[in-house]
């Protein structure tokens, strides 16, 4: 895992030490809570900010996956095939495997599992998992319903097989693929086999007695049982602990039957009347049927198993598509405004030439918040931000892009923002009220802070209730600027009334525009007092 300088937000408050600078840090994992830590802490200073304002996090594109020590992370998500109209099988062999990883996803065929036969969660291709064998007793065994292409009497034309195999070693002799019936012609019982299986390093596909002429011309045909006896011969080597994918596809137009390894073709024959192309075309012709076997005698994986009625023009030669993947953290709150932003660092991983673009935005609030505003502003995580920015809301935004050959993903694991908070100033220590004839004098002590900007009076006729509107002076709160006194005239006489004070700083270059309101700091101890005629 590499660190760079960038579903909700738990807080870890590490000890506070006196510190002259403040620099704390929010750390956003996905799929957790966010966590605080107060790496130096003023003394008097609030702590709580970090908890996410709103939203979570949100992705498109993207997954979560177990990483790092069982970690969450975000990767691209990957392009896992679907059943259309087309398909007659497909296995993602994805979840548990008492819940549904050996399901077909067209709902045509019953897989059960060998007792040596598991689901690979780590070095699955496609979504969360892999078909994992270890040799000889360990395959899974599929049985077609009756709609399915391998029911008994089938009769049918297009049809591909396809998978990504990841051999753990590729030993000659291991079966990855078999089937095999009797079909009936004539007076005759003829075997049938579909076979696929390791020689010298290689795929060796072979159909015996799979394909028959059209009934009409059955007898034109005598010896068409030799004709139909056919073996594709893979050239490409077999790469141990390598994912490759392997495609059979057969063309009922012209009879031509082609194998190909990672979309490139290996080999080729024609089921004809001739042997070429051109002459009677044969097709697919099944007898009692049988169970088509997946990984008998294999050791290693397989993902992504779809049998079609259909010839796959464009196979899937992506496991990530060229579209990059968005996500989106949650907005954190730093929990005062005018909070420097110092850095946002990534904890992350990016193989090969895949890549994450990082970007974030910050405002003083969180009110006009959406998709787009504010605007997002481009980020290099290796490196701390520019002096001015300022704020206390924050969002970060993450584009996941693969590699060249479409093979790897980043990930990202941990946004961690550091910042300076900027805490308004304490209150005044002591607050007076001195009752008058219709009015009440308030005096206050100085806070002694270099960033004051002001003090702000509230009032109202409830304790802790501040909502007073009758005052000359204006309603509550009263902005007193730097004054240590103020008097509120304009009162009833005989009305019990409560005060207290609150400072604020200047904030300066805050943006938007300073309001005294949203800097304020906590009340001070309140006072009451009743405003009278006799009074002096």
């Amino acid at each position: 895992m590499r660190l760079l300088g960038i579903g909700a937000v738990a807080l870890a408050l590490l000890a506070a030490v006196p510190a002259r600078a403040l620099e704390e840090r929010i750390v956003l994992a996905p799929g957790g809570p966010a966590v605080h830590e107060a790496r130096s802490q003023a003394p008097g200073a609030r702590s709580g900010p970090g908890q996410a304002s709103f939203d979570d996090w949100r992705a498109d594109g993207a997954v979560l996956r177990r990483g790092f020590k069982g970690a969450l992370e975000y990767a691209l998500a990957t392009d896992a095939y679907r059943a259309g109209t087309g398909t007659d099988l497909l296995l993602h062999f994805d979840g548990r495997p008492d819940a549904g990883a050996w399901n077909d996803e067209a709902g045509l065929w019953t897989a059960r599992p060998g007792a040596g036969a598991s689901i690979d969660s780590d070095l699955a291709l496609f979504g969360s998992g892999a078909a994992a064998f270890r040799g000889a007793g360990s395959g899974l065994t599929l049985s077609p319903g009756p709609r399915a292409l391998l029911a008994r009497d089938s009769r049918f034309g297009d049809f591909s097989i396809e998978f990504w195999l990841y051999p753990a070693n590729a030993e000659n002799g291991e079966v990855v693929l078999m089937w095999q019936s009797l079909r009936k012609s004539g007076k005759d019982v003829l075997p049938q086999q579909l076979s696929c299986v390791i020689t010298a390093g290689r795929l060796d596909w072979s159909f015996y007695g799979f394909f028959a002429p059209p009934e009409t011309t059955k007898a034109s045909y005598p010896s068409f049982p030799a004709l139909t006896n056919l073996e594709l011969a893979g050239r490409s080597p077999l790469v141990p602990r390598i994912w490759s994918h392997h495609l059979v596809r057969f063309d009922s137009s012209t009879g031509l039957l082609e194998y190909l390894v990672d979309g490139r073709p290996e080999a080729i024959a024609h089921v004809t009347s001739t042997g070429h192309e051109g002459g009677t075309v044969f097709t697919p012709a099944v007898g009692g049927g049988g169970d088509l076997f997946l990984g008998p005698e294999f050791s290693g994986l397989v993902d992504e198993f779809r049998l079609s009625r259909s010839f796959v023009g464009e196979p899937v030669q992506r496991p990530y598509g060229k579209d990059p993947a968005l996500v989106v953290s949650p907005v954190v709150d730093l929990g005062f405004g005018h909070s420097r932003l110092v850095a946002i660092e990534a904890a992350m991983k990016v193989p090969g030439s895949s890549g994450i673009e990082l970007s974030y935005r910050i405002a003083e609030e969180a009110a006009g918040w959406s998709l787009d505003r504010p605007g997002w502003i481009p980020l290099r995580a290796d490196r701390p931000l520019p002096p001015g920015i300022f704020g206390r809301y924050v969002q970060v935004r993450a584009e996941l892009f693969t590699d060249g050959g479409g093979t790897l993903t980043p990930s990202l694991s941990a946004l961690t923002l550091r910042y300076e908070p900027d805490p308004p100033p304490p209150p005044p220590a002591r607050v007076v009220a001195f009752p008058k004839d219709g009015a009440i004098e308030l005096r206050w002590t100085r806070v002694p802070v270099a960033d004051l900007g002001g003090y702000l009076v509230y009032y109202g006729e409830n304790p802790g209730e501040y909502l007073g509107r009758v005052a000359v002076e204006g309603e509550s709160p009263i902005d007193a600027g730097q004054a240590l006194s103020i008097t509120l005239s304009g009162l009833r006489n005989g009305q019990l009334y409560f005060f207290a004070v609150a400072s604020y700083d200047a904030a300066v270059g805050a943006t938007p525009a300073f309001r005294p309101s949203t800097r304020a700091g906590d009340f001070s101890d309140e006072v009451a007092a009743r405003p009278s005629r006799t009074a002096p």
